[in-house]
């Protein structure tokens, strides 16, 4: 069994056996390499959730207003955007487990620097952090590809969930870690410095045991934006999908919580609504990828997904209803547009090395437009001194990202043909479903029995 443009297939003609591909979860251990693929998840996430619903204490501390409280989680979402494209060259250098464990170092430091009691210190180590979880997050898909070849699918939708309910994790859990047991905003940011620590050593075993991920082993080429794909309006629309949907998802995690504080519920049933968004988000992540592989044209499921966020937000904004309500159908919107994103990159690709510009271009763009939102929100709420006004830019943002999502799901690809690109690649079994929608593009046989892997970015 062996890697052709992603795909594992079996024949008689396969250059890299069975055994082989397998050996590197053997020597890592299978009960430490899912532990090592489950605490990055996990720690992807936690550093822009666990600041959120305590904003309104830090401001208190700080005496900072509405847009310098947003720079906790705009800085990071602007990290994404600025970091994401060095992971391929730090692999370069280094191997995929180590980069990952350094990068979960960087985010332990940096989340520990929030404990200490000035703003700069705050602000400092949520960018350090921030830093860390963008050259993370486009490495964790490769480590999962290399670790579990023969389970990419179930092992990347499990990344996939842990990363979308991460935040909602630590935003529920930190108010009462501050009220019940720490009786301390900054203790409560400085404790969640313990799950990185724990990530890193996890990662750090998968990086001592594992010797086939020698660098001279692995060759990753640095993503760079292909001319066709700057020129596809299949690419701009994917780019515009991803990059409104994440702005309205971390402006969701930034303020959400304060929103409903502002409209006098505690603060423990503030972070829980976006708990409760997070965990909802899980179920349509790991549904939508599989429909929209069964389908050539996905643009009616893009305008589904996006109608839910639209529900969601008119409650929000209202002000009635069940907030509890409101939360599930934004998670729900929410985990359906980034899975389809995701998925849409691959789709629409007209070949393996283009997959690899086309997600370098949706993520880096995507998240620099992201950034925008949180900002945004706040300067619309410091200005009007209502909630109103951002909540409704939001919803009207959700035009846009339906029209870009009908673009993008209408078929063809980056090439300009009208032939999808999961069939022009015979990346469909015969049933039609893509073998792994979220796949780490342009995984072919190296030499010997080492991968050569290119990641997205």
């Amino acid at each position: 069994m062996g890697h052709t443009d992603g795909k594992l297939v079996t024949g008689p003609g396969d250059a890299v056996a069975d055994d082989d591909l397998l050996a590197p979860l053997r020597a890592v251990g299978a009960g430490v390499a899912v532990a090592a693929v489950v605490l990055l998840g996990l720690d992807l996430r936690l550093v822009f959730g666990s600041a959120s619903p305590l904003l309104a204490e830090i401001r208190r501390d700080y005496g900072l207003g509405s847009g310098s409280a947003a720079l906790l989680t705009t800085g990071p979402v602007v990290c994404l955007g600025l970091f994401g494209p060095l992971a391929a060259r730090t692999v370069r250098r280094w191997t995929v487990p180590m980069v990952l464990t350094g990068c979960l170092a960087l985010v332990a430091v940096g989340t520990a620097l929030r404990g200490i009691p000035l703003w700069p210190a705050l602000l400092f180590g949520t960018l350090i952090a921030g830093a860390g979880i963008a050259v993370a997050n486009v490495l964790g898909p490769v480590l999962v590809r290399l670790l579990f070849p023969h389970r990419i699918g179930v092992m990347t939708g499990l990344l996939t969930a842990l990363v979308s309910a991460s935040a909602g994790i630590a935003s529920g859990a930190s108010v009462p870690l501050d009220t019940d047991l720490l009786h301390s905003w900054r203790l409560t940011l400085l404790a969640w410095a313990a799950p990185a620590a724990v990530a890193v050593a996890a990662l750090g075993v998968v990086a001592a045991r594992h010797r086939r991920f020698h660098r001279q082993g692995v060759a990753v080429s640095a993503p760079g934006w292909r001319p066709e794909v700057l020129r596809s309006p299949i690419a701009w629309a994917i780019t515009g999908f991803m990059g409104i949907q994440s702005m309205l998802a971390y402006s969701l995690i930034a303020w959400l919580p304060t929103i409903y504080r502002d409209r006098h519920l505690t603060a423990e049933h503030a972070g829980l609504l976006l708990t409760t968004l997070s965990v909802a988000s899980i179920a349509t992540a790991l549904t939508v990828p599989i429909i929209a592989a069964r389908l050539r044209n996905q643009s009616v499921l893009a305008c589904a997904v996006v109608a839910l966020s639209v529900v969601g937000l008119a409650g929000v904004l209202s002000g009635g209803g069940e907030p509890v309500l409101w939360a599930v159908l934004l998670g729900l919107g929410q985990g359906g547009q980034l899975s389809l994103a995701l998925t849409l990159v691959n789709l629409r690709a007209a070949s393996a090395s283009i997959t690899t510009s086309l997600s370098a271009m949706a993520q880096s763009v995507g998240y620099l437009i992201a950034a925008i939102g949180p900002v945004a929100t706040a300067a619309l709420h410091g200005a009007t001194g209502s909630w109103t006004v951002p909540l409704a830019v939001l919803l009207v943002s959700m035009v846009p990202l339906g029209l870009c999502g009908w673009i993008a799901g209408r078929g063809g690809n980056t090439a300009g043909d009208g032939t999808p690109a999961e069939f022009a690649s015979g990346r469909c079994d015969p049933d039609g479903i893509v073998d792994d929608p979220l796949r780490i593009p342009e995984v072919v046989d190296g030499a010997g029995d080492h991968p050569r892997v290119s990641p997205p970015s």
